[in-house]
């Protein structure tokens, strides 16, 4: 008794054939979602991917079986994910950056009855072309505004026909295919990726990687502070703990009053500045006591120092108890001992 084996047609080996070709000559091995997905829509999907990816539809077996045929080391993890309405998307890119790619770039489509409007879905007002007739009782039953102008119709106003989150009807959707109107939004997802031996899932490649971004830079201006403050250091941190160290270092030769030529400047701004409070306060007292240029200069630093603080720290210090001068008076004086120790 012979046993007849039947062959498979050469149509279905020379598709494997091509697909096994397309698998091992790429970095990265996708599956994407094509449910919904119309002829018109996927041909613009492939245009905006042109030279990054290639999208490749066959039967769900052909594709399986060339999966299984190929010599790419772990490609086979894939299997699993052949169920559906699915295509293999074949690209040397990132699979995180196609993802993304594939999330940002929408196509419009129509909407069909029983569908969820994403968002609003507005009317816009616009010369329909249809001559008067039956079509105007159609706009009128679904609320769109529209009267007969010049021998046709018009949508005479802007109107939202779907609010989000609501079900488009039958006649609603059948009414935006007549006006042009695509609604929806479709993108391929990409459900499964392979690359470098490892088969990533929706899970691992949807990631906001701007906020992904963002968190690496904090991070990074957290080790810079935590090498700073401890005093760790860094090639690249060696220069801020420097200046962070000269900056103390002035703090403290100012606060002890050690004398140094390269702060002459700075003790001379501070020495001005005690001056000067010490003559206000005892201008306060007796203002002939003070020389008339000195006063004028108190004067000019007190209208400076009005002008730049805020109207209510200004009306505060109108609000508190003067002090008792001699006291102003002994600070003031201690104040400039400290400066030159």
């Amino acid at each position: 008794m012979s046993v007849y084996k039947s062959k498979a047609p050469q149509w279905k080996l020379d598709a494997v054939e091509k697909i096994v070709s397309s698998i091992d000559g790429s970095l990265m091995v996708g599956l994407v979602n094509m449910e919904g997905v119309g002829a018109r829509q996927l041909q613009g999907i492939r245009d905006s991917l042109r030279g990054s990816a290639v999208i490749h539809m066959a039967r769900n077996t052909l594709m399986i079986r060339a999966l299984e045929k190929s010599d790419k080391k772990g490609v086979k993890k894939l299997v699993e994910y052949v169920t559906g309405p699915i295509a293999f998307i074949f690209s040397n890119e990132d699979p995180f950056a196609l993802s993304k790619f594939l999330s940002d770039n929408k196509a419009a489509a129509p909407a069909k009855g029983g569908q969820i409007a994403p968002k609003d879905i507005v009317i816009p007002a616009m010369n329909t072309g249809v001559a008067p007739g039956p079509f105007i009782s159609e706009l009128a039953a679904l609320k769109i505004p529209s009267r007969v102008k010049t021998g046709v119709i018009h949508i005479t106003d802007d109107s939202v026909a779907v609010k989000a989150g609501d079900t488009v009807s039958s006649a609603m959707a059948q009414m935006l295919s007549r006006l042009g109107i695509e609604p929806m939004e479709l993108q391929l997802k990409l459900i499964a990726a392979y690359t470098d031996g490892n088969v990533l899932t929706s899970e691992s490649l949807d990631i906001d990687i701007e906020g992904l971004f963002n968190e690496v830079i904090l991070g990074h201006q957290y080790a810079v502070n935590l090498s700073i403050n401890a005093g760790i250091p860094t090639p690249d941190t060696i220069p801020l703990i420097i200046v962070k160290a000269n900056m103390e270092a002035k703090s403290l030769v100012m606060e002890i009053g050690f004398f140094t030529t390269d702060m002459l400047d700075v003790y001379l701004a501070k020495a001005n500045s005690h001056a000067l409070a010490l003559a206000a306060a005892l201008a306060e007292r007796d203002p002939e006591a003070i020389p008339s240029e000195m006063l004028n200069q108190v004067q000019a630093a007190a209208e400076s120092s009005s002008a730049v603080a805020p109207a209510s720290d200004e009306a505060e210090q109108k609000k508190k108890p003067e002090e008792e001068p001699e006291e102003e008076e002994e600070e003031s004086v201690a104040g400039l001992g400290g400066l030159f120790g």
